[in-house]
């Protein structure tokens, strides 16, 4: 029996292909690179292929996720959103490395550690203008490596940072001069070499991609760059990258000649927004059979030029389609960036298939 589900088509070569490019090009600088597969729900066909094109590790936000491709995928793994105090004894469990940035919960880590009977590694995230997570006060870091240091079941493992996710700052090279000299200073107080300095993101790849990575930085974390070939500081494709590695499926179920314009007594639609319209006068529409149950409908953009996409409801994408040929029944594919793609592989509506 057919179901009628969107479909997310997961093309697995292009994602080994972009893995593969982003790994080579950090070789060439000294760099690692983890494959952060958090925008899949930590997908296991996925992290095999990752691993296949030779990330160093893998790297999720949701210690359910790594849970899940630990049972397939043997490999490191680093839990890249802050621990949860709650949760620490799980996550000392599946993860073998943590960002941190709380010394309460760094004390924690340690006791579930001594618990289990296991040596669990720490990277202790500084804040370089994002305003996100990250220890900003220098004297705040002094006491926080000091103390982890005298921490008999975790291992300071490195320290990282991370840009453009919250505030929206890009890496410069001035900026990483600046977080490694900070680097420099807590190796030189404490007379330790940090095996891993993690600078960033898929925005530090415009600049990984020029060369101009400094050498005291070896470890970056890609999640987006791989997943769709862009970097996220500009948004542009990444030289050689595929951009095929996602596509998003769904199919018509009405076909109707409509005003552009609402009429009637208007105020706001189900999502207490207040709508806006241009008058187009009378448009053929098609009602697609997925709304924002299933994805952020101004993160897909239609593979048929002209085709525009109008909003959506819960259920429902409403897609002006002009004089194109289509009929009740037919398929429609989008592209996806990244909030479309997250939404996609979250929603248990939408039906995941794999092009191998």
């Amino acid at each position: 029996m057919n179901i009628c589900s969107p479909l997310l088509e997961i093309n697995l070569k292009a994602i080994y292909h972009n893995a593969k490019l982003i790994v080579e090009k950090g070789k060439e600088m000294g760099i690692y690179i983890d494959g952060v597969t958090k925008v899949s729900l930590g997908d296991p066909k996925i992290a095999d292929i990752l691993v296949k094109a030779g990330v160093r590790g893998l790297s999720d936000s949701r210690i359910e996720s790594i849970k899940r491709m630990r049972e397939e995928v043997d490999i490191e793994y680093t839990l890249i959103r802050l621990p949860c105090f709650s949760q620490v004894e799980e996550e000392v469990k599946y993860a073998d490395v943590s960002l941190n940035s709380e010394i309460m919960t760094l004390r924690a880590l340690e006791e579930a550690s001594e618990r289990l009977g296991k040596k669990h590694k720490v990277i202790i995230m500084v804040e370089m203008g994002d305003i996100r997570e990250g220890i900003w006060k220098k004297d705040e870091l002094i006491m926080v490596v000091k103390e982890v240091l005298r921490m008999k079941n975790l291992e300071l493992y490195g320290l990282g940072t991370n840009f453009t996710c919250f505030g929206g700052v890009v890496p410069t090279v001035e900026t990483y001069w600046e977080f490694i000299d900070l680097v420099e200073k807590i190796e030189k107080t404490f007379s330790i070499n940090l095996p891993l300095i993690s600078a960033g993101n898929s925005s530090s790849i415009p600049l990984l991609f020029e060369g101009k990575i400094p050498k005291k930085i070896n470890h970056l974390r890609i999640g987006e760059g791989i997943m769709l070939g862009k970097d996220t500081a500009f948004r542009n494709p990444i030289p050689g990258a595929r951009l095929d590695t996602f596509r998003f499926i769904g199919e018509i179920l009405e076909i109707k000649e409509k005003p552009s314009m609402p009429w009637g007594v208007i105020n706001e639609d189900a999502f207490a927004h207040k709508p806006s319209f241009v008058d187009k006068g009378i448009r053929r529409r098609a009602l697609m059979n997925f709304g924002r149950q299933d994805i952020d409908p101004q993160g897909i953009i239609p593979e048929i030029p002209g085709i525009e996409v109008l909003g959506a409801t819960s259920d429902y994408t409403v897609v002006d389609i002009g004089d194109y040929d289509l009929k009740v029944g037919d398929s429609l594919s989008f592209s996806l960036n990244y909030s479309a793609l997250l939404q996609a592989f979250t929603s248990p509506y939408v039906k995941k298939i794999y092009k191998e």
